[in-house]
């Protein structure tokens, strides 16, 4: 047997886990280990029928059966506890349509280990897994439970808790050892062996990294000061695979999720960090977006598209016999089928903004990437444009095809007529998006130029096919066109129509789009006239059109030498703004002698008299400001001069000012 053969019977020999030590030979040269094949002459005879059993024997012994935790199929992955408590191999099923915290939650309950205090990590790798991923797409795979820098001491602890409460403190009666067929000759030596371990504080750490004692945690008694432990335990550190434990401790903590965010880490760091997560993206999906945003499926890369939004390749399948219809009929037909095939194709690229792009930043920001890009500056409310679009198609359009499907029937214009009639209330989200169009686009082009981890990402994502080769600003521009082209789509279908009534229905549609429309370009127009006078009004440095007569006179004019350029206009409603229509440089005339360099501008209800400050680009207010109303112009002789004359409510005369313009076009 290999106790008699191998061992002594002295318990001297008995090795650190209860089994008794090999008593192997030293091991020869290692020139006499690699003697090369050239010297040595070839074979010239068969080998022996004993050499022959042998090497078979070895061949056998060689052959072991693949263990299941490590000859997975797709329908279940391995789950290894990397902790500094030991935690049995689980196998864990790949469940579809569930995330890694719905299929591995029980499990950690079960061991009693904290979700929010470990990491997991696919394989070899050393970048953290999100636990919004898919479980499905691990089958095969093995994942490894680490505890995050900071908490092994609190995952310890929860473990050692919740086996506590469940399991009695059984102690082997009688001074049995609790080893099952353990050597008679060595119940002595394994008794005392365990009573050492148990007051061993370093007992439980002896096969595995302890990282608290890494980092320099001085609460963690050496085996100096513990003193020799006695028998043949190893010592603590010894040998290279030690160090390359902890220096691959050392990396796992410097570039884990959390310390990602420490000053020290360097930006290439949080670049290859981001492209780690970028290349797990393209293997295994994007993960469940957070919870607080809801998109229409779990993965932007699912190939299976919504069942409402599957319609016919043609028209022409929903009906029997296409060909009795007239020509007119024909492409009033194409003109419908246009609107809607081409409003499922717009919603599906909506989707590739908010399932690719927009999902992708969320999971990334949950990593600790990209933590600065907003994504209301950059996507506006897209999501509510999705929402509106998706409850059209669901409530309008699918109605249409279901009543042509079922009849077998053509298309009827006049069933659009229930959602487009409310098209005012239904695309009130387009408002703030059409509104905030060009900041975004802005927002975006600064980003790209000066963020190297947000072009990465953007890049990467414009590479997929469902992007068809178009770029995220190509796909922002979307909705204002999808927008613009609705009064086009109903107006061929109107053009095409021959019955009077139903003419007159999809009319009626086309001028509810055109009303909506007007009203959008028109708070748009207003919107960049805000921003024009905000400019203008910035510009402003002072107003100085009345001078005190004294120090005690300057004080109380302070209180009212104050211009507000974007207060409202009198006499009209808060919605109308002011605008500026013209502005430039004039000559100036004031009386007989005085003649100054001004700079004027023109706005819808006023004329401002300024001047330049000096080496700044401000200019100061010197002249009251003149209502238009309240002002009478007439040209002079002189080419390029006229004269204002400003009245008061009285219509007298109360200021005269003669202009001189640089050119008689001017």
């Amino acid at each position: 047997s290999c106790d008699s053969r191998c061992h002594s019977e002295s318990t001297s020999n008995v090795h650190f886990d209860r089994h008794p030590r090999f008593d192997l030979q030293p091991q020869a040269s290692i020139l006499a280990r690699n003697v090369s094949t050239r010297s040595c002459p070839p074979r010239t005879s068969p080998p022996s029928d004993m050499e022959e059993d042998e090497e078979g024997e070895r061949k056998m012994v060689g052959m072991k059966k693949p263990r299941r935790h490590t000859d997975l199929g797709t329908e279940c992955f391995s789950l290894k506890f990397d902790l500094n408590v030991d935690i049995n191999t689980e196998i864990v099923p790949a469940a579809k349509k569930k995330t890694l915290r719905e299929v591995l939650g029980p499990v950690f309950e079960r061991n009693g280990v904290d979700l929010s205090r470990v990491d997991l990590f696919l394989d070899q790798s050393n970048t953290p897994l999100s636990l919004h991923f898919e479980a499905y797409r691990f089958g095969g795979h093995y994942l490894k439970v680490k505890a995050r820098p900071g908490d092994e001491l609190k995952v310890e602890q929860g473990v050692k808790d919740l086996r506590s409460l469940s399991l009695p403190n059984m102690k082997p009666s009688g001074g049995q050892s609790p080893y099952i067929l353990a050597p008679a000759a060595e119940k002595v030596a394994h008794e005392s062996l365990t009573r050492r371990e148990s007051v061993d504080p370093l007992g439980q750490a002896r096969r595995r990294k302890n990282i608290i004692e890494f980092l320099g945690e001085t609460n963690i008694p050496t085996q100096d000061s513990l003193g020799p432990p006695g028998g043949s335990l190893p010592s603590v550190g010894t040998g290279p695979d030690s160090w390359k434990n902890r220096a691959a401790s050392r990396f796992s903590v410097l570039f884990s999720s959390n310390a990602g965010a420490g000053p020290f880490v360097k930006e290439v760091d949080r670049l290859e960090q981001l492209q780690s997560k970028l290349h797990s993206y393209s293997t295994f999906g994007l993960p469940k977006v957070p919870r607080q945003i809801t998109f229409h499926q779990d993965s932007w890369e699912e190939e299976e598209e919504e069942a409402n939004l599957a319609i016919e390749e043609s028209w022409q399948t929903l009906l029997d016999d296409p060909a009795s219809l007239t020509k007119r009929q024909f492409h009033q037909q194409e003109a419908i089928w246009e609107l809607l095939h081409t409003e499922a194709t717009y919603i599906k690229k909506l989707r590739v903004i908010t399932d690719l792009f927009l999902s992708g930043l969320l999971n990334l920001q949950e990593s600790g990437l990209l933590t600065e890009v907003e994504p209301a500056k950059l996507f506006s409310n897209i999501q509510e444009v999705v929402r509106l679009h998706t409850s059209l198609w669901n409530q309008v359009m699918v109605p249409v095809l279901e009543k042509a499907r079922e009849a077998r029937a053509p298309l009827d214009p006049t069933h659009l007529h229930g959602g487009f009639s409310t098209f005012g209330s239904r695309f009130q989200p387009y408002i703030r998006y059409c509104m905030e169009e060009e900041s975004c686009m802005e927002h975006m082009r600064t980003l790209l130029k000066d963020n190297e981890l947000f072009r990465t990402y953007v890049t990467w994502a414009e590479t997929k096919k469902q992007c068809n080769r178009l770029k995220l600003a190509d796909m922002l521009a979307k909705p204002h066109q999808r927008l613009t082209k609705y009064p086009l789509l109903l107006k061929s279908i109107a053009k095409k129509t021959d019955e009077p009534s139903a003419r007159d229905i999809v009319s009626s549609m086309v001028a509810t789009v055109e009303d909506f429309i007007n009203s959008v370009d028109s708070q748009m127009r207003q919107r960049q006239e805000r921003q024009k006078l905000a400019t203008i009004s910035a510009r402003i440095d002072s107003y100085e059109a009345v001078e005190g007569s004294s120090e005690e006179v300057e004080k109380i004019l302070k209180e009212y030498n104050h211009f507000d350029l974007m207060a409202p206009m009198r006499g009209t409603s808060p919605e109308e703004t002011r605008q500026l229509h013209l502005e430039g440089a004039l000559r100036m005339k004031e009386g007989k002698d005085s003649r100054m360099e001004v700079y004027c501008f023109l706005f819808t209800d006023l004329l401002l008299i300024t001047k330049p400050v000096k080496r700044v680009e401000k200019v100061k207010i010197i002249r009251q400001p003149l209502l238009i109303h309240n002002v009478v112009c007439k040209e002079l002789k002189d080419p390029g001069s006229f004269v204002l004359v400003y009245l008061n409510e009285f219509k007298s005369a109360v200021a005269a000012f003669t202009f001189q313009a640089n050119s008689a076009t001017q």
